[in-house]
């Protein structure tokens, strides 16, 4: 295969798992309610963070190929092609590269609470799952509706539903699930805390970072998760906190680390 030829594949393979991983973000979005006005928000962020999502990208091409960082990006292109980035991926076509790095192991103890940037909820629910095996009590609070992660997780504990949808409050078909409005911080805080009070050893995840934030503001939700963080310490649960990072700037990032009492 010719230089040209291996790089219009290696840009056609890119350009195809670019727009896949786009198209399933947009399905992610609406499966869990977000409105037109809020799925555009989200996309603007995400649109406006390429750059970022392209330098981890790179970074984690050097370390999966073993090459520096000018193999990567000054690779010589030719014309009619314009992404070097997609060659790298071409040199080793055989290995496909994941579309997001594998979840590290999370080692949780009492009276913490772990920031998990990661928005995938398999690692969570999977510690959630463990801990409830071993007798502590669980409560989700989530933006996915709480069906589906019954059904795709089997999981059985308590589910409340993050959501402005207060019809479900009057009756109806839904009118078995609980639910709670993102803009009322409070309510959240006191769910929490008086789940925590109530049941011993209990393991509290949040689902929905970004949905809260975009309902109310950054400093609302730093405040929310501080005071909450409080709470778990003092009545030595667990709260998972999983994450999309990219949907924060680098400031608001650090702010909210430091809530997390991951090492």
């Amino acid at each position: 295969m010719s230089e040209e030829e291996s790089y219009a594949k290696g840009y056609m393979k890119g350009y195809e798992e670019g727009l896949k991983e786009a198209w399933e973000e947009l399905i992610s979005m609406t499966s869990k309610g977000y409105t037109s006005r809020e799925i555009q928000i989200l996309a603007k962020t995400r649109r406006s963070q390429l750059q970022e999502r392209i330098d981890l990208r790179q970074k984690r091409l050097k370390r999966e190929m073993d090459l520096s960082e000018d193999k990567i990006i000054d690779v010589p292109v030719p014309a009619a092609v314009k992404s070097p980035a997609q060659s790298a991926v071409e040199q080793k076509e055989h290995e496909p590269i994941p579309e997001e790095e594998p979840a590290q192991p999370l080692k949780v103890v009492a009276g913490a609470t772990y920031i998990i940037k990661d928005k995938r909820l398999d690692q969570p629910i999977a510690l959630m799952k463990a801990s409830l095996k071993k007798g502590s009590s669980g409560l989700c609070i989530v933006r996915t509706q709480p069906d589906h992660l019954r059904e795709k997780y089997g999981l059985d504990c308590r589910m409340v539903w993050l959501t402005k949808m207060e019809g479900l409050r009057n009756g109806g078909d839904s009118s078995n699930l609980e639910i709670i409005s993102p803009t009322d911080t409070p309510a959240i805080t006191t769910l929490i805390k008086t789940y925590l009070s109530e049941n011993k050893k209990a393991i509290v995840l949040l689902e929905g970072l970004e949905y809260l934030i975009n309902q109310n503001d950054f400093k609302t939700v730093l405040k929310f998760l501080s005071g909450t963080k409080d709470q778990v310490f003092l009545a030595k649960g667990i709260l998972l906190v999983p994450f999309d990072p990219v949907i924060l700037d680098p400031k608001d990032l650090k702010a909210l680390e430091r809530e997390s009492d991951e090492e």
